[in-house]
């Protein structure tokens, strides 16, 4: 299998802090791969994901050493770049499901802002149907797109933030402790979920977690932070 996502001797530092908050991280994640970074809580994960992202700079961070994607390199490509591959090639279900929404909308109405953004050309028909099957994707019932994120249960909400997630079909999803919070019925019910749509999308995964358990048995190889 090929690479997809390279990371060698990453190290960040808050501009606060008179230490790394993570130190030289190398991995490398293969495409239709899930690779768990492991780590207990306050290591730096969810630092990881962020630079992953291209938001450490906003959030007082600096990053040195290279993430690379599509020959890419993540750690010092511009806002410009940014705007081609976030969301539409790498997408993230936050630590916290409602940081994925904006409090004064639907379910339905955060969906059309995206793809108001990323597909303007859509006509209203097909943002209905696309609506739909994100919904069956992720098992909810359409009722739900006209929910607002507090009038949704933790492990709706996560589904919903996975359908968000999902929506531009991403090459890699990052989760960051998808399923912290949830009671295991439930967690085990995300699980299947994310284990068909990587089936489904032949998606590549990274999934952080503090959890061993869940990494050994969702996950093809771990890292430890």
């Amino acid at each position: 299998m090929s690479t997809i996502l390279s990371v060698q001797n990453l190290s960040i530092q808050y501009k606060n802090q008179s230490c790394c908050s993570v130190n030289s991280l190398s991995f490398d994640l293969k495409k239709g791969e899930t690779l768990c970074l492991h780590g207990n809580s306050g290591c730096g994960k969810s630092t990881v994901v962020w630079t992953i992202m291209g938001r450490i700079r906003s959030m007082g961070g600096i990053a040195s050493g290279n993430i690379m994607y599509e020959g890419l390199d993540l750690v010092t490509c511009t806002e410009k770049q940014w705007r081609e591959i976030r969301w539409k090639k790498l997408a993230l279900v936050p630590q916290s499901s409602m940081n994925s929404f904006n409090p004064i909308y639907t379910i339905g109405k955060t969906l059309d802002e995206m793809y108001r953004i990323h597909m303007p050309n859509l006509s209203k028909q097909e943002k209905k149907e696309r609506k739909l099957q994100l919904m069956s994707m992720v098992h909810l019932e359409e009722r739900v797109l006209n929910c607002y994120p507090h009038e949704l249960s933790g492990g709706m909400r996560q589904r919903a933030a996975i359908a968000v997630a999902i929506m531009l079909s991403p090459e890699l999803l990052i989760l960051d402790e998808a399923t912290t919070g949830l009671d295991v019925i439930v967690e085990a019910d995300i699980l299947k979920t994310l284990m068909e749509i990587r089936e489904r999308e032949h998606t590549s995964i990274l999934f952080i977690s503090h959890d061993h358990r869940i990494a050994k048995a969702f996950c093809d190889r771990q890292v430890n932070l």
